[in-house]
């Protein structure tokens, strides 16, 4: 049996301290009335608290649709917010000299442009109005067509009698014109008197006239091309 090994100096010194160091007597009452009093209140709160039910405690489930209900609530409040916030600045802020000109002619043409699109209907009305009135004038016919110096006549005109005896008063007004447009209308072959070139319904035409029968004279109103006279007329002789 090997004898253990000696100590060295250093753990010799540290023995001698720990002996020195040791108390043998009994612990202080003051001490042992401070432990006594903690494990008491110790021992007193675990005895009032509640026992720590075994149950599982069922985790709070989250209504994930109200939750974003309520963010889009905020949502639509920030914005309002910002939104008011801006036009209250845009209000508080002064404006400057351009700026009230442009909205001073921005305000000036909207209400031009208004007063133009309320005098439209009583424009459109009065234009009404005048065509309803001058429609009975265009059956009516017109003595001289201002393109081609001819006269312009309708067959369904109820002056037409007068307007044409009017014409065999002043044929020589109209005889320079007629004859270049009479070479380029085509009639029947008629014993007639004199011939004259005229506007017919809006077509080039002529009118026929007869000789003399008594105290009559026959004037015949052709239309270039057709056989048959549009109307035929009845005038006093000459």
């Amino acid at each position: 049996m090997t004898d253990s090994p000696r100590p060295s100096p250093e753990q010799e010194a540290v023995r001698r301290l720990l002996a020195e160091s040791r108390h043998d007597g009994p612990t202080p009452p003051e001490v042992v009335a401070r432990l006594d009093d903690t494990l008491a209140s110790l021992v007193a709160e675990r005895g009032a608290a509640p026992l720590a039910s075994e149950e599982p405690v069922p985790a709070p489930v989250t209504d994930l649709g109200a939750r974003r209900r309520r963010l889009a609530g905020v949502g639509l409040l920030a914005a309002a917010a910002v939104v008011v916030a801006g036009v209250a600045l845009g209000q508080a802020l002064p404006r400057s000299g351009d700026d009230t000109a442009a909205g001073g002619d921005a305000a000036t043409a909207d209400r031009e442009s208004s007063l133009a699109e309320s005098a439209q209907p009583d424009a459109e009305d009065d234009s009404s109005a005048g065509s309803a009135e001058t429609a009975p004038e265009s059956l009516k016919s017109t003595m001289v067509a201002p393109d081609a110096g001819l006269p312009t006549l309708s067959s369904a005109d109820p002056s037409l009698d007068q307007q044409v005896q009017d014409l065999r008063e002043d044929l020589a007004r109209f005889q320079l014109g007629s004859t270049d447009a009479l070479g380029r209308c085509e009639l029947p072959a008629t014993g007639s008197v004199r011939r004259l070139a005229a506007q017919v319904d809006g077509q080039a035409g002529a009118l026929v006239f007869q000789r003399p029968d008594g105290a009559a004279q026959q004037v015949a109103v052709y239309v270039c091309g057709v056989a048959e006279p549009v109307r035929t007329l009845t005038l006093p002789a000459p």
